[in-house]
Formats: structure tokens, sequence, C-alpha cells
């Protein structure tokens, strides 16, 4: 396990919850209100993690992920392929830019991101991993790049009221 990292399925009566802050208002609402978590099926949709430190460690963080069909190697591309799809990631406030003593050189938001990525490579068939990012959230992007994520090409789109959005990929080699 990437820097003994402990991730197990988010529960809507984490208590933590109700106290996360990752500092990105979007995210916090997201995981604090539970709308991931679809009570008449009894089950997250898309399935949503708590990361912790150890088994029964603090929260670090919370991400929503799932396998998804899309373009590659990039938006403009007519052919599809599986990548594992982060629709919502945060890491607590108390753990960003802390390093995990269990992965020298590491930060705890980047063991996290191993984690994923070896899920990832774990899937048959699977060619990286994609997320969107606000083209303004330049600390994300920065730290998504450090990590091995780059821009789609195309380069950012307009899919809602908020500022526009970036396609960020890392492809498995």
């Amino acid at each position: 396990m990437a820097g003994e990292i402990f991730f197990e399925f988010a529960l809507p009566d984490d208590p933590f919850l109700d106290q996360f802050s990752c500092g990105y208002e979007t995210a916090d609402n997201y995981f604090r209100s539970r709308k991931w978590f679809k009570a008449d099926k009894g089950r997250s949709s898309p399935p949503t993690y708590v990361f912790r430190v150890g088994e029964d460690g603090p929260v670090v963080g919370y991400c929503a992920f799932d396998f998804g069909k899309q373009p590659h190697p990039d938006n403009a591309s007519e052919a599809k392929a599986r990548y594992l799809v982060i629709y919502m990631i945060g890491v607590d406030q108390a753990f960003r830019g802390t390093q995990n003593p269990l992965a020298p050189g590491q930060t705890y938001a980047a063991s996290i991101m191993a984690v994923l990525e070896d899920i990832a490579r774990a899937k048959q068939s699977c060619v990286g991993l994609s997320l969107w990012v606000r083209s303004t959230n330049e600390v994300a992007m920065a730290f998504y790049r450090k990590v091995g994520f780059a821009e789609d090409p195309g380069g950012p789109s307009q899919r809602d009221e908020g500022d526009p959005i970036l396609t960020m990929r890392k492809l498995l080699t």
C-alpha cells in the first residue's frame, strides 16, 4: 500500500465529515453534504472513499472516483479508453503539504494519488487517471503536474457558470 495510507468506503455516518475542510468550498460541501451517498441504494455513487493514516488513524482526505470510458488520448479524440476518473478529491488542511513519514519525500496528498495510481494499474485495460480542475486553481494544477498529470491539449472548456474546467490526465506506461 502506498505510504501506508489506508482507505475504505466512506459512510454517511462518519463524524469527521462534518468538520472536514480541505480549504476548497466546492469539495468541502460535496463531502460534508453527503450528496454522494444514495440512501435509496445504500451506497455511494460515485464510489467515495475515506483515506486515513493507518486503519484506525486520523482522516487525511476523501476521494470520489470510478472507472469509466473517456476520450483517449485527449478530449478531441473519437476513440475511448478506460480511465480511473477522479470526480472529487480533498485533503484535510491539517495534512496539506505535510510529509508522510511512511513515504519519505512524499506528502500525504501525493500518497493518496499513489494509491489511486496503484488502483488504476491493477484494473485490467485501464490506461490512466483523469480529472477535471478549474483552470484558475493554480495550486491544484501545480500539484497534479508534480505527480505526473498533464493538461489536455484542447485547453479549458466552459461546462457551467464557474471558471473554465481543464481536463488533466496521467497515462500509465
